[in-house]
């Protein structure tokens, strides 16, 4: 199955289902390992990120703690690099593989991904093999590996980060469900089926529904973005009462 037209389509959802194709340019780093995972490329992405929020409240970088930050560029970057996948097997059955994006390191602004795959595998076993993949080659594979490089470059918890994971992909069903609504059902049986899961266990899960129909996630961690100057708490956040 040809990627390209799958991920233009799917890229009209919203900007964070959007994924470049073609080759990566001059200095992009592939997400499946090595220089774009290590410590230092993190901490330099943490630090953009940390002055970037600064900015935007007002404060010194120092008034934002750096787990604070970590954490943000954790979720946003598990939402840019979750959304597609799923998009691309729940929609067209195609299995996108996420060790095969790039990212610039040397951007400035937001997150910007990009995969050299031409031809994907299509899904032939259901939700579950839909979600096998989506497990194997994000959450225990990109997610996984940034976290441990995460880890390597400063004072973040390892639950924070896989309730990072679990939040970024609930939100990507509900865009995913807001935008198709045919494939809401689908979407959400697969993230149903990854959060009890051991990689996503205990991370949350759904609680209802609301008035359009869409599943409510409440996840049992805090990403810490209320800790921000002037920031409250997100909606599915476990301090919520």
């Amino acid at each position: 199955m040809e990627v390209r037209p799958v991920l233009a389509e799917v890229g009209r959802i919203n900007m964070l289902f959007a994924l470049e194709t073609g080759p990566p340019g001059p200095g992009w780093l592939p997400l499946g390992g090595g220089c774009a995972v290590a410590p230092g490329t993190l901490a330099a992405e943490v630090e953009g990120v940390r002055v970037r929020l600064a900015g935007l409240s007002a404060e010194p970088n120092t008034r934002v703690e750096w787990r604070v930050a970590a954490s943000v560029f954790h979720q946003g970057l598990a939402t840019r690099v979750l959304s597609p996948v799923l998009a691309a097997g729940v929609c067209h059955g195609a299995l996108v593989d996420a060790a095969r994006f790039h990212g610039d390191p040397h951007r400035r602004g937001p997150v910007v991904l990009r995969t050299s795959q031409q031809r994907a595998a299509p899904v032939v076993g259901g939700t579950a093999e839909l979600a096998d993949w989506i497990e194997r080659t994000v959450v225990l594979g990109v997610m996984a590996r940034v976290a441990r490089g995460l880890a390597g470059a400063g004072r973040v918890a390892p639950g924070l980060l896989r309730g990072n994971t679990a939040a970024a992909l609930a939100g990507a069903v509900r865009a995913l469900g807001e935008d198709r609504p045919e494939h809401a059902a689908r979407a959400e049986a697969v993230a149903a089926d990854l959060l009890t899961r051991p990689s996503l266990d205990g991370t949350g899960g759904y609680t209802g529904t609301d008035a359009s129909g869409l599943g409510v996630f409440r996840r049992t961690t805090c990403c810490l973005y209320y800790r921000l100057p002037g920031a409250g708490y997100c909606g599915d956040c476990a301090l919520r009462p």
